[in-house]
């Protein structure tokens, strides 16, 4: 079997599918973390985002014809929606030490990129890993930390063992984090009927989405909910 694709084959959800899913949970998600927070459930609801949008990357990682542009897109994303994820988090237009969820999704696709490129240069390819899990934990210090990258290397890592893949991302869901992150492990669940096709492309949309609801998000509650 081609090792660049994936095993989850032959069943009912596109790629497209699973980004909606994963768009509505993190929607539901930061409505009520930044909204309605005494709302725990939203928060739940909300854990099953981030593995799904993991696997996506480790598809699209998988099927881009350009890395370059695929990277690219990543970080300027990443950098355009940093003021509103500082704005809506912390209530400032920077703040160091925490960035959004790009970030993190960079620097997985960066630790594949090493991983494939140095297939049979181990050496480099732990440098590569050993650099990046640096970043991540002291200085750049994106959503989900070396917890979130691992999760995704494992969906990659494990593409061709299904029972290996899932158990881990489990793991980590179930063991690194806390309570409520114990429900990301749901998110196996759609990933499960994944059927290996793209679906409508909208790319664009899901990309700018994440900038444009967290604005939107910070300015309801600044303007509307704190005032009403």
């Amino acid at each position: 079997m081609d090792e660049n694709r994936s095993v989850m084959t032959g069943r009912g959800l596109s790629g497209f599918d699973l980004k909606c899913i994963a768009v509505f949970s993190m929607l539901v998600d930061h409505i009520g973390a930044f909204l309605f927070p005494s709302q725990v459930w939203m928060r739940y609801v909300g854990r099953l985002a981030f593995p799904i949008f993991g696997f996506l990357v480790v598809e699209g990682f998988l099927h881009t014809r350009s890395m370059t542009k695929y990277m690219g897109r990543l970080l300027l994303f990443a950098l355009i929606s940093e003021v509103p994820y500082d704005l809506v988090c912390y209530n400032t237009l920077v703040y160091k030490d925490h960035q959004n969820i790009f970030f993190t999704l960079l620097l997985a696709l960066i630790c594949m990129y090493a991983l494939q490129t140095f297939r049979e240069q181990f050496l480099q390819a732990v440098g590569v890993l050993v650099v990046v899990g640096a970043l991540t934990h002291y200085i750049i210090k994106p959503d989900y930390g070396i917890g979130g990258i691992v999760m995704i290397l494992c969906f990659y890592l494990f593409r061709m063992r299904r029972m290996e893949q899932f158990l881990s991302v489990a793991a980590i869901n179930i063991c690194y984090y806390g309570e409520i992150q114990r429900a990301g492990a749901l998110a196996l669940i759609p990933i499960w009927f994944y059927n290996g096709k793209k679906g409508p492309s909208a790319k664009y949309f899901f990309y700018a989405f994440y900038p444009i609801h967290l604005f939107l998000l910070y300015l309801i509650r600044r303007y509307v909910i704190y005032v009403v």
